[in-house]
């Protein structure tokens, strides 16, 4: 690669090194995002207004709170379907067979 540009090099191969390392850091990101409702609900209760609402805490209100079970569950298929979205392809990346 001498004489190759920054963008070159960076595109070619240091994010090609590292696309594991991303991976990593997004499902573990992902999962303290969706887990972190306890911390939350413990330390403000849901407030003060929509300050501190995440995926986890608009599920729990509507579902216990409000008593609108349906959105509820919706909800909780969409943190789900995001979950997966990040999880398939870094199992498909992690577990493939290299040529």
């Amino acid at each position: 690669m001498d004489g190759a540009s920054t963008v070159r090099l960076y595109w070619h191969i240091i994010l090609p090194l590292m696309r594991p390392v991303f991976f990593s850091a997004i499902v573990i990101l992902t999962h303290i995002a969706i887990k972190s409702f306890d911390l939350v609900q413990a330390l403000t209760g849901g407030g003060p207004g929509y300050a501190s609402d995440l995926p986890a805490n608009f599920m729990y209100t509507y579902t216990f709170n409000r008593s609108q079970i349906g959105i509820g569950a919706a909800s909780a298929m969409i943190m789900l379907f995001g979950v997966l979205a990040v999880l398939i392809p870094y199992l498909y990346s992690e577990l493939r067979e290299k040529d």
